[in-house]
């Protein structure tokens, strides 16, 4: 487990209502797990993180228990993707309050430094919506390379390609595309664990248990 994530563990939980108040779009959510692909995942990148999904946009006008909208790419289709109204091996927009309730383990919100420029968060909210639409499909290949290279240090990630996408490269790519990372960094090399490095993100805050 990461310093970070043993820090939060030791903190009480911050309650949902408090989290919409406080939370942007850019802000990162990231997920543990109990079943055994995480525990492969969290042995490979030595991080209790397994699942990492950007925050697309806040919605007031939804009830308070549904205002947070995450955009990820996951490999569960019990969720519907809200865009398209279909399960989907990939990219998906679902409300942070399901997909918590949809995953075992703990999670965690990581706010950006900085808030998103209104240009970078309708250039991240477009490209978002577009690879939705699209149903881009969940990039197993590079998701085991970026696994692979995270644990034996070897480079082997290839560049990225939008044709599809694992979770962190598409949170790195998302936030590329809002000019908070670099162009030079290679989103198809970040696991999630890595992607919480990056000097862009505050410490990461406990939300569920």
């Amino acid at each position: 487990m990461t310093k970070s994530a043993e820090n939060s563990n030791s903190l009480s939980v911050l309650p949902y209502q408090v989290l919409q108040a406080q939370i942007k779009p850019g802000d990162v959510i990231t997920f543990s797990g109990v079943d055994i692909p995480s525990t492969v995942v969290k042995v490979a990148t030595r991080s209790e993180y397994v699942h990492v999904a950007i925050v697309l946009s806040v919605e007031p006008v939804h009830p308070p228990q549904d205002s947070i909208l995450i955009a990820e790419s996951h490999v569960d289709t019990s969720l519907p993707s809200l865009g398209t109204g279909k399960p989907i091996l990939g990219a998906q927009v679902q409300w942070l309050s399901q997909r918590m309730a949809a995953s075992p383990g703990p999670a965690w919100w990581v706010a950006l430094k900085n808030p998103l420029t209104n240009t970078g968060m309708a250039r991240m909210q477009t490209w978002l919506r577009k690879i939705e639409q699209e149903q881009t499909p969940y990039d197993f290949v590079q998701a085991i390379e970026a696994g692979i290279d995270g644990f034996v240090s070897i480079g082997i990630g290839t560049p990225t390609n939008d044709s599809a996408l694992f979770c962190s490269e598409l949170v790195a790519r998302a936030l590329q595309i809002a000019g908070v990372l670099d162009e030079c960094i290679n989103p198809s090399q970040q696991t999630p664990a890595e992607l919480m490095q990056f000097s862009c993100f505050e410490p990461p805050i406990l939300i569920k248990r």
